[in-house]
């Protein structure tokens, strides 16, 4: 499958509606607008927002999660990163881990573990696994869990060497290797990119300790 069938997909996935989880809007389109050439490094974020027409791929979108990421990479790591060209040129990618938003009260919401495990299982990692990228940030609390969930799929040796139930700062900057079909792949665990997070500039560090990694 290449990646426009990949992407095809999950555009016109509706199995989270089909398994009765109601809380996910699903089908949803925004999916990248660029294919991953030599991506080396991916980023894992949580869930496009409810509202919204365009998502972080799109130049015309006031992304949050963009702006947030790439002025991280900008003053913390010295990356020339303004546009999404930029970003793919310096060999970064990114994917959320959930592929439609979820609501409460028809306000935007976290997605349900349930979720988390069917949409990983079902598309995050085709797309993981098509990328195979050297180093991956796993970005906020639903990027971890959809990670852990592939960890006991991609490496049995690893189940349970992780309680999943911890909170993110106990395990924040902490880096696991994990194997990948043929290949050994680095991922750190850190925060959502928010510049209300008080460990904002936490991030830049956990990056920089994947890029360091030999």
């Amino acid at each position: 499958m290449n990646w426009s069938e990949i992407q095809n997909r999950i555009k016109g996935c509706t199995k989270c509606k089909e398994e009765g989880f109601y809380s996910v809007r699903c089908p949803d389109d925004r999916i990248p607008t660029s294919e991953p050439r030599n991506a080396k490094f991916l980023f894992i974020s949580e869930a496009p927002p409810l509202n919204g027409r365009y998502y972080f791929y799109h130049e015309r979108s006031k992304d949050r999660l963009r702006n947030s990421l790439f002025e991280l990479l900008r003053s913390d790591l010295n990356y020339e990163v303004n546009t999404i060209d930029d970003f793919i040129a310096a060999g970064f990618y990114l994917l959320p881990t959930v592929k439609c938003p979820s609501a409460r009260n028809d306000r935007n919401a976290a997605p349900q573990g349930k979720v988390i495990k069917f949409c990983a299982e079902q598309h995050l990692k085709r797309e993981i696994e098509y990328i195979k990228p050297e180093r991956v940030c796993l970005l906020g609390r639903t990027a971890l869990l959809g990670f852990l969930t592939l960890r006991n799929i991609w490496d049995l040796q690893a189940r349970g060497t992780m309680d999943m139930w911890r909170p993110l700062t106990d395990t924040a900057g902490k880096v696991l290797e994990v194997k990948i079909l043929d290949k050994n792949v680095k991922f750190v665990i850190s925060y959502w990119p928010t510049k209300r997070h008080r460990k904002f500039h936490q991030i830049s560090e956990h990056i920089k300790l994947l890029i360091d990694e030999t």
